[in-house]
């Protein structure tokens, strides 16, 4: 397993408006030329095999390029033509989507999803009543992440979308921003609903062909049918390993199974820009697309670490502040080791897009491109962002390392399980997340997981800890009154509560 639940989250980017006036004149081909140099030294610094970026200014593709190496081990090059997963960068392409049936008059923003799927069903009856379109895609729908209800789940989208009953809220309607990809995966079974055509079927034909993303793919095998695509890596104990493709992301499509080159990304940049339209036609209105661009949500926490930051709130599919007073969209993306970031600057006619293909350094690289880019075309003196990504990173593994610690001092020590071994094997089961297989193998317990395998070693009591990938999730299992073991409640990574299955 890779840990996509601490990724497939963040977020962390129209004609020109009026300028300030300008300090100095960059010559376009000096920048360039600089910006190579940077690239290449942050390639090096931060040990990213590959990335490919490109910048929209005035109304046009600036720059578009790739950076080192796509494969490991063939060495072969990243191109501005290569495909990569954008992951969550994806749900942009969705809220639009959603903006397109509001502009046909199919959608209405502020109706009901349970009026038009009259089978949509979550956990909380009053949340099932409420929720609108608007609310599935700004992430305030009460429900936490669940992730593993799909990563690396054996299901398609009709199936997780019928799973949504079973799953808890740990937040009243409204009450909190809580990054879900769920939601989005039911926006996208709205989309088929409303269109009659599939969510992958409604983004080729009203959104990518019209806009030029021909290459543009939206599932794995389209990909890998491709001369041009980066594998990933995300493996800290083998950073040559590949990460693979078993994410199930495709599945959950409209959450973030996009996989584009930085080329026609520019394509979709521009459209944004332009309010709308691509090459003089409307592809959605600009009333409609202003709605994705509208503050819904505050992101927690609400206090910006940086004061050239301005708080964080989310619209539908883009995160919004602001970048040293100017208005900034942005968006992240993370799967299977492929990070990438989208920055639009709508008042300054400026917008950046960046991927690469490891995810041993989170945002930090991705982050650091795209603001070394931002103070160039902004005319403001570059800050050092290298140096405070750089801090963050260490101080980030260094609180690893000490919840590691933390996690043994709290062990009781000198306990054994109230039960034989064997009696702790079995199957568990959850109505959302499915099957849970324990088994003993060589006097350890071992736990399988969707595809994942994870040993398991005592921790104290009737407590085991995964070991691995997993590490130091809890299996916390429990009795009934006969004082079998019946139950085990995991700390199901991402759900932000516990999720207790039980034994079959």
């Amino acid at each position: 397993m890779r840990k996509l639940y601490l990724f497939f989250l963040l977020f962390t980017l129209y004609p020109a408006l009026a300028q300030k006036k300008k300090a100095k004149v960059i010559a376009p081909i000096d920048t360039l030329k600089e910006l190579d140099t940077f690239v290449n030294k942050m390639l090096a610094e931060w040990a990213v095999p590959g990335t490919a970026l490109c910048i929209v200014k005035d109304g046009k593709l600036l720059y578009a390029k790739g950076y080192g190496v796509k494969d490991l081990k063939t060495n072969a090059p990243v191109t501005a033509n290569t495909l990569f997963s954008i992951a969550s960068c994806s749900k942009s392409f969705t809220a639009t989507c959603l903006s397109i049936l509001a502009d046909e008059g199919k959608l209405d923003w502020n109706k009901p999803v349970k009026d038009y799927m009259p089978d949509f069903q979550l956990h909380d009856e009053y949340a099932t009543r409420t929720l609108t379109a608007r609310d599935l895609v700004s992430h305030r729908s009460g429900l936490p992440r669940h992730d593993y209800v799909w990563v690396s789940a054996p299901l398609n989208r009709k199936e997780m979308f019928d799973r949504l009953k079973y799953l808890p809220l740990n937040k009243p309607v409204y009450a909190q921003y809580q990054y879900n990809n769920l939601m989005y995966m039911a926006a996208g079974v709205l989309i088929e609903r409303l269109s009659g055509n599939s969510w992958e079927e409604f983004m080729r034909e009203k959104i990518l062909d019209p806009i030029g993303m021909k290459t543009t793919v939206l599932t794995y095998p389209e990909m890998l049918k491709s001369s041009d695509y980066s594998l990933s890596y995300s493996d800290e104990k083998d950073p040559k390993k590949e990460a693979g493709f078993d994410s199930n992301v495709d599945g959950i499509g409209p959450a973030g199974a996009v996989k584009a080159n930085v080329t026609e990304m520019a394509n979709w940049l521009l459209l944004q820009l332009n309010k709308g339209k691509a090459e003089g036609k409307i592809i959605v209105s600009e009333k409609n697309l202003n709605e994705n661009h509208t503050p819904l949500a505050v992101v927690q926490p609400a206090e910006a670490k940086y004061p050239e930051l301005g708080f964080g709130t989310y619209g539908m599919g883009w995160t919004l502040n602001t970048y040293r007073g100017h208005q900034r969209r942005q968006h992240g993306g993370s799967i299977e080791g492929y990070r990438s970031q989208m920055t639009v600057f709508p008042n300054d006619n400026l917008a950046i897009f960046i991927t690469t293909n490891t995810g041993l350094v989170g945002y930090n690289f991705v982050s650091t491109i795209t603001n070394y880019i931002a103070d160039t075309y902004l005319e403001k003196n570059t800050i050092d962002w290298n140096s405070r990504f750089r801090k963050d990173f260490l101080e980030a593994k260094q609180k690893a390392a000490k919840a590691k610690i933390d996690n043994q001092t709290q062990r009781q020590k000198d306990t054994k399980p109230t039960h034989t071994l064997t009696s702790y094997t079995g199957t568990y089961q959850h109505p959302a997340y499915g099957a849970l297989t324990i088994s003993l193998e060589n006097d350890s317990l071992k736990a399988e997981f969707h595809t994942e395998k994870i040993d398991l070693r005592h921790y104290h009591y009737d407590v085991f800890e995964a070991l691995g990938d997993w590490d130091n999730i809890k299996f916390k299992f429990l009795m009934n009154a006969k004082g079998d073991i019946d139950r085990v409640a995991m700390e199901m990574p991402a759900a932000s509560m516990d999720i207790e299955l039980k034994k079959k």
